[in-house]
């Protein structure tokens, strides 16, 4: 079976400049606790007096001590002062690495790209910091995950062939799970395949989504499933032009109000699209086994899914819903039932399919 995996026909996307973050280790100032040799200093009452030479040849050995003893409280306090200023002056430029919110916080990928994500001035309110938009029967927004169920967290270009494939297995099931509060889904929207059109269809697409997730999230999910359809997605290969017209157009054939999709041209979030796409690429936690980032890829739980190992499990891609079930550890007959919750919950592994 082929790999479900758009691993860039096109080229994966360069992702060099990663900043590593360096914890700088504190300076050890200690000083050494061995101690000096105990000297009595009582005189000998049958030995006569010491003469200068002698008094002044032991006390240089101390003076030596002293001196040494010195040198190394002095080496500790500028190194602890270095460390101390080092510190300062990375938390008052965070282009020199992740500050410390961030990596509180949790982003996984480059401290930069994060960085000019967060500096973004038009977004979408409803996105997360990571440029996730997060769906369940409560809404859209991080804040109204359903808490004790799985998230499914998705990376997709709407050009990528693959992703299309994907989606078009699951996304019923997906719709289903999300009405009846059974999963929490994060759509991240990347547009790195806009060089394989000629009019930056991924961007277009991507914000249509964004703006349908700001201002009428209910349609979210049929409307990411709906630019996947086999009559719509365009050819990676052998593109033909999607105006906005058509895109609109199918929105509104999903219920998003003409209203709405008639301002998709605007492309109010197409600069965020554009940081989203550069942030999402340099994930770590988003990468496979092999450290390699590839669209589709999902993660359950925060873990990234095999789905070549799923789709084969199960006797191919046509079957991915039923490994995505499994995975999850809910039954087939109580998809889309309020109240049959998948076994892993909000923070267990993908169970492993047979």
């Amino acid at each position: 079976m082929t790999k479900p995996l758009e691993q860039n026909s096109h080229e994966e996307p360069d992702q060099t400049g990663i900043d590593a973050v360096d914890a700088a280790e504190p300076a050890d100032g200690r000083i050494s606790t061995e101690e000096k040799p105990a000297e009595t200093g009582q005189p000998q009452v049958s030995e006569p007096e010491e003469s200068a030479p002698a008094q002044s040849s032991r006390r240089v050995p101390l003076i030596l001590v002293a001196v040494a003893l010195v040198l190394v409280l002095a080496a500790g306090i500028y190194m602890l002062w270095a460390d101390r200023s080092a510190g300062s002056q990375s938390a008052q430029n965070p282009s020199s690495g992740a500050s410390t919110a961030q990596v509180s916080h949790g982003p996984s990928g480059d401290a930069k790209a994060y960085k000019a994500l967060q500096e973004v001035t038009v977004k979408p309110s409803v996105a997360d910091d990571q440029g996730g938009l997060t769906v369940s029967a409560k809404g859209v927004g991080s804040k109204k995950k359903v808490a004790d169920a799985p998230t499914l967290e998705i990376f997709m270009d709407p050009m990528c062939p693959w992703c299309g494939k994907v989606g078009r297995v699951i996304d019923p099931q997906l719709q289903r799970m999300i009405s009846a509060g059974q999963i929490n889904v994060t759509y991240n929207f990347l547009n790195f395949l806009d060089s394989a059109s000629s009019d930056q269809y991924s961007s277009r697409v991507d914000n249509a989504l964004a703006m349908v997730a700001q201002e009428d999230p209910d349609h979210l999910p049929a409307f990411a499933a709906a630019v996947f359809a086999s009559d719509f997605q365009p050819d990676e290969s052998s593109y033909q032009a999607v105006s906005d017209a058509r895109l609109a157009d199918k929105a509104v054939g999903v219920g998003v109000p003409r209203s709405l999709a008639d301002r998709f041209a605007q492309g109010t979030y197409r600069p965020w699209v554009d940081k989203v796409n550069a942030y999402a690429i340099t994930r770590k936690d988003a990468k496979d086994a092999k450290g390699e980032f590839s669209t589709p890829t999902i993660m359950i739980n925060g873990k990234v899914w095999d789905l070549s190992a799923a789709a084969k499990s199960q006797g191919g891609l046509e079957h991915l819903d039923r490994a995505l079930l499994k995975a999850l550890g809910l039954k087939s007959q109580d998809v889309g039932h309020q109240g049959k919750m998948p076994s892993i919950g909000a923070q267990g592994k993908a169970l492993k399919i047979e």
